[in-house]
């Protein structure tokens, strides 16, 4: 590989075998490097693809203006979550990540608190990025001598969780959480009774509606009309079937978008599941 630019000490951008262009990482690489120099096999340290339909030089721009040790937490934070998720994590949220974390040290610095509503949600329904960013954010105080308070890992796991989907916005990752808040309150409600979170019924559950949320986020519809399970689902269970046009209207009134027939027949079944209505 060559060196095509140097972004700083740790830096430098290159194209890879497959000629795509990519942001080399390694302790040091860009210390005396020149465009054209070739870099040594064994001080590249990590590989990231620069984003295609992103604005390049501001991209770069915004690379090399980050300190070498906030780049080197944040390549850190990704190599373990990709390490403990069962789902990796995008490389491409590399800068976002990064540029999230300068921001956040210097809030810190200078007493800026910033609350994150959506806390107790993302510990909640993504336990695993969860506790990713905790550990995240024990190792920047230790690095740092500061004191980010629990909000910082909810903001952390936004963008493991945005880095594990095909989009690059973390507000729809944040509308994503709000929207499995909602749903989850309007099922206890309708039912008045508490859902037991620890149930395996409860992790289906859980697990369907965040990528069927993704699903619809990233523009992908379900056209398939009524079948004859659902009709049999709805003749059996007709009360869960009415939380189930209730998810769909909330759903239809967040995203403008409709419900097709084996979406309200899996929520179905898996509302029936864990409210135990088919124990009754």
């Amino acid at each position: 590989m060559i060196v095509q630019k140097v972004l700083n000490n740790s830096l430098v951008l290159s194209c890879d075998d497959d000629n795509r262009e990519v942001i080399v990482m390694g302790k040091g690489i860009g210390f005396s490097s020149r465009p054209g120099d070739d870099i040594a096999p064994d001080k590249i340290e990590k590989l990231f693809v620069v984003q295609e339909h992103s604005n390049r030089k501001g991209y770069l721009e915004a690379l090399s203006s980050i300190p070498d040790d906030v780049i080197e937490m944040a390549a850190m934070i990704i190599s373990r979550a990709n390490a403990q998720l069962s789902n990796k994590v995008r490389e491409q949220i590399f800068l976002t990540l990064a540029d999230h974390l300068v921001f956040a040290i210097e809030r810190c610095n200078k007493g800026i608190a910033i609350q994150n509503r959506l806390l107790s949600e993302v510990r909640r329904f993504y336990p695993q990025q969860y506790r990713v960013a905790s550990d995240a954010v024990v190792a920047i105080n230790q690095q740092y001598g500061l004191h980010l308070p629990d909000e910082e890992a909810g903001n952390i796991a936004f963008h493991l969780v945005n880095g594990q989907t095909q989009g690059d916005d973390v507000a729809q990752t944040m509308q994503s959480v709000k929207m499995l808040k909602d749903i989850f309150n309007l099922v206890q409600y309708h039912f008045k009774r508490e859902i037991d979170t620890e149930s395996i019924n409860y992790s289906r559950f859980l697990i369907h509606m965040q990528f069927f949320l993704q699903r619809l986020q990233e523009g992908e519809r379900e056209t398939s009309r009524d079948s004859f399970l659902l009709v049999q689902i709805i003749k059996e269970f007709p009360h869960v079937y009415c939380c189930s046009l209730l998810i769909r209207d909330y759903v239809k009134s967040q995203l403008d978008i409709p419900l097709g027939g084996n979406e309200l027949l899996w929520l179905t079944v898996h509302l029936v599941r864990i409210t135990g209505a088919d124990e009754q």
